[in-house]
């Protein structure tokens, strides 16, 4: 897809939803259709990378151009379908149907989050305290430990300020049909063939208004045997989180991750174990009128968050990383932010770089 497609696209999401706001949409078996999606453009500069390297130092680029229908097929039967275009590339992020039950819990199947981390699983990518999720979120991410799965769950609020949800699922990311890697693979093993699944949990407490905490857990069994071959492990994850959001316009979130990787998906002589820790917060300032003058100016905040990944087997090649910075509000959920990220390599004896990552967040 060209680049003057997808700005066709993203005219045309916008058109839709226009459309939408002017009068009820029905879809054709459903009671109501419900549009919505965002746009993000972002640029960044990377210190890591001179003029003269093969990769760029620098850049613009369409982070993310969503639409997302959600439909009510009856009161107890709803559907969501999200689609993303990401640097020209078309791919399906959520495809689910969620039916309740007994009023307080609910059965949902298809492609979704699991229930791992708060900042992957409670946190919209168009409402991040950070341009981006943090490495501690990207590590689970890389090692088929939260993000989207092919699966189903069941979960529910048995009391008013307790949730839980269970997960079962494929375990090898979005969009990944395991039953034709395991045609397409023969009998070449692959640690990502996953013949056990995965198995993901989370309960969430609401102390008050105002403070909530989490934990999560997963077990991933990947691999596969081939006669007497067998590379069979599993990625473990035990992972509290909290957050605090203040009344005065102040919003703290953390998380904790202990556990194991298999040594068969990180390349290594035994299974690896690791200790992730993530801590992220933001102070929000809304103007009581907009600034005409200044584009509807709405609102301002200050960012900041720390993350620090321990572990051999790193595949993202950085292991602390520092990111703060300034956003504008130019509506409720549309800002202009702007990030420095001071990164440390895990490889001892790289320098120290770093980055610089604004973007501008549309979500309608």
């Amino acid at each position: 897809m060209k680049i003057y497609q997808v700005v066709v696209v993203v005219l045309i999401f916008i058109s839709l939803i226009s459309w939408a706001n002017a009068q009820e949409v029905k879809a054709k078996n459903s009671k109501s259709l419900s549009l919505g999606g965002r746009v993000q453009f972002q640029h960044l500069y990377n210190d890591k990378y001179s003029s003269v390297d093969s990769v760029t130092s620098n850049g613009f680029r369409i982070r993310r151009v969503r639409l997302q229908f959600e439909s009510e097929i009856t009161p107890f039967f709803t559907t969501k379908v999200q689609v993303e275009v990401r640097d020209n590339s078309p791919r399906l992020k959520d495809a689910e149907g969620k039916v309740s039950l007994f009023d307080k819990y609910y059965f949902r199947f298809g492609q979704f989050k699991v229930p791992v981390w708060r900042e992957e699983f409670i946190r919209s990518s168009g409402d991040l305290i950070l341009v981006e999720r943090s490495n501690a979120a990207e590590f689970l991410v890389v090692n088929l430990l939260s993000a989207r799965h092919i699966g189903a769950e069941v979960g529910g609020k048995p009391i008013s300020n307790v949730s839980f949800v269970i997960n079962y699922s494929n375990g090898s990311g979005e969009g990944a049909s395991e039953i034709d890697k395991q045609i397409k693979q023969g009998n070449k093993l692959s640690a990502d063939i996953n013949n056990g699944k995965m198995i993901t949990g989370r309960i969430d407490v609401s102390l008050d208004k105002r403070v909530e905490i989490g934990l999560s857990g997963v077990i991933n069994y990947l691999g596969n045997q081939v006669g007497s071959l067998s590379n069979k492990g599993k990625n473990v994850a035990i992972a509290p989180d909290f957050g605090i959001y203040l009344p005065a316009g102040l919003d703290i979130e953390g998380g904790v991750a202990l556990g194991t990787l298999n040594k068969y998906l990180v390349k290594a002589q035994d299974d690896q174990n690791y200790t992730l820790l993530d801590l992220t917060g933001r102070w929000k300032k809304m103007l009581g009128e907009p600034m005409n003058q200044w584009g509807g100016l709405m609102g301002f905040e200050l960012a900041a968050g720390v993350s620090y990944i321990d572990t051999e087997a790193n595949a993202l090649g950085e292991k602390n990383s520092y990111r703060f910075g300034p956003a504008l509000y130019f509506a409720k959920k549309t800002r202009l932010q702007t990030n420095l990220e001071i990164v440390e390599p895990a490889v001892e004896n790289e320098d120290v770089f770093w980055r610089v990552r604004s973007q501008f967040t549309v979500n309608f």
